[in-house]
Order: C-alpha cells, then sequence, then structure tokens
C-alpha cells in the first residue's frame, strides 16, 4: 500500500508492504460442547494435558465424523492415549443399564 504524507509544505513517498500468512476461517469447541453433533471435517489433538485422563476426551473427539478421510489428528500421540479404561463409576453405570435393557427384553419380547 503506497501513501503520499505532507512533511513540512513538502510531499513524501512511504511504502508500507504487509507479508501474512494465509488464514482459513474456523472454529473451535470443547470435546463436551461436540457431544451429540456430527462434522463435516475434524481436526483433533490427541496429546493430553496432565492429570487423569476421561474416556469422553478421547472418544467424543474422534466419533463425530461419519468416515475416517474426515479426521484429522494434527500431531504425533502417545498410544496409551487410546486405550483409557473406565472408572469405576462407568462400569457400574453400563451394568445397570445392561439390567435395564434385559428386563425391558424380557418385559417385551413378544410385541413386534
Amino acid at each position: 500500500v503506497a501513501k503520499a504524507a505532507k512533511i513540512n509544505k513538502k510531499t513524501t513517498k512511504l511504502t508500507v508492504k504487509r507479508k501474512a500468512l494465509p488464514l482459513i476461517p474456523a472454529y473451535s469447541m470443547t470435546t463436551h460442547k461436540s457431544q451429540g453433533q456430527t462434522l463435516g471435517k475434524n481436526i483433533v489433538d490427541l496429546v493430553m494435558p496432565p492429570g487423569p485422563i476421561e474416556l469422553a476426551s478421547v472418544y467424543v473427539p474422534l466419533s463425530r465424523v461419519k468416515r475416517l478421510d474426515d479426521l484429522l489428528i494434527i500431531r504425533a500421540f502417545e498410544f496409551g492415549t487410546l486405550q483409557v479404561k473406565p472408572s469405576t463409576a462407568q462400569i457400574e453405570e453400563l451394568k445397570r443399564l445392561d439390567k435395564i435393557a434385559q428386563s425391558t427384553r424380557k418385559r417385551f419380547q413378544f410385541i413386534v
């Protein structure tokens, strides 16, 4: 961009050049915010912060797309991140839901 400026009644030509990386408009969201949504494309960082890792913090971002081609993992991560074991509370909840499912199937087995 070139602009002329008046300095001491003389016209001085001042040239300014700007360089920048091309940017693509995008947005980000937390794992909890993305639950229940299906995204067209998803870029995921699986390097977890220090501290306990929740199963949802790994599973949810990986499962937001319909096709593997629409998922991009941006950097290397520890394989153990994918092997998060469910907590005791989560296991107990799954057992409780299984019991409800079994009793529902028994109760309504003849209904088509």
